[in-house]
């Protein structure tokens, strides 16, 4: 199979749960170092990122999983496999929401932040490295709404794979409509780009479910896990 027959077969399985992989291999961004319909995709992504999803019952995949790396694991068996067998650390899941609708209208003025930023967002933001916030502000994927003040109320931008995220807002500046409006920015960022709009949601994370739920985008049923073992 070619990579738009493989990213086919993803979208008749579940297309939204599927998103960040059939948009990587839509885009060219990695390679796909195995596939079995029956059993599994090995996807290396560009950022260094590997996905692995389950498409089948078979073992081939199991035989497939890298020593050591961080992934995006799609469907249970595999990531139980990969913890008890492989020594992967044991995370939350997550859920993956795709918005599937037109532009929608900013009420909010964004700013794209350039590279003096970084250090400020990465002091607020310890979920992604430096060096990912720099590649986000380096591809103009990084944004902040300000007061009139010139302070910054919240920021946003795309992880180095292409999901939506690095939602902040700042305690001042809460229950404003902050998070929606910046999240809009997103999305109408990636439809622009010919991209998918997509994110991932830590299952316990109520308050990112419901904006995510206003804000009308689809949830994947099948879950997935963001693991990785260290050198």
């Amino acid at each position: 199979m070619n990579e738009h027959e493989i990213s086919s077969l993803l979208s008749s399985i579940d297309s939204v749960s599927f998103a960040d992989i059939i948009d990587a291999l839509e885009k060219r961004e990695g390679e796909v170092e195995f596939f079995s319909e029956d059993s599994g995709l090995l996807f290396h992504h560009d950022s260094g990122l590997y996905y692995i999803a389950e498409t089948g019952s078979g073992n081939e995949i199991l035989e497939r999983i890298p020593v050591k790396c961080l992934a995006s694991v799609h469907g249970e068996r595999i990531y139980s496999y990969m913890v008890e067998k492989c020594g992967y650390e044991k995370v939350e899941p997550t859920y993956l929401y795709l918005y599937e609708g037109r532009t929608l209208p900013v009420s909010v003025a964004v700013k794209t932040l350039d590279s003096s930023y970084v250090p400020f967002i990465a002091a607020h933001y310890d979920v992604s490295s430096e060096e990912d916030i720099s590649f986000a502000a380096l591809n103009n994927h990084l944004f902040g709404a300000f007061s009139e003040d010139g302070d910054m109320m919240a920021f946003a931008g795309f992880h180095r794979e292409g999901s939506m995220g690095m939602l902040t807002v700042f305690p001042d500046y809460r229950r404003k409509g902050l998070g929606f409006e910046l999240e809009k920015h997103l999305i109408n960022t990636a439809l622009a780009e010919g991209r998918r709009a997509y994110c991932n949601v830590f299952f316990s994370n109520t308050a990112s479910i419901a904006l995510q739920e206003k804000l009308g985008l689809s949830r994947g049923p099948i879950f997935s896990w963001w693991t990785w073992k260290e050198w």
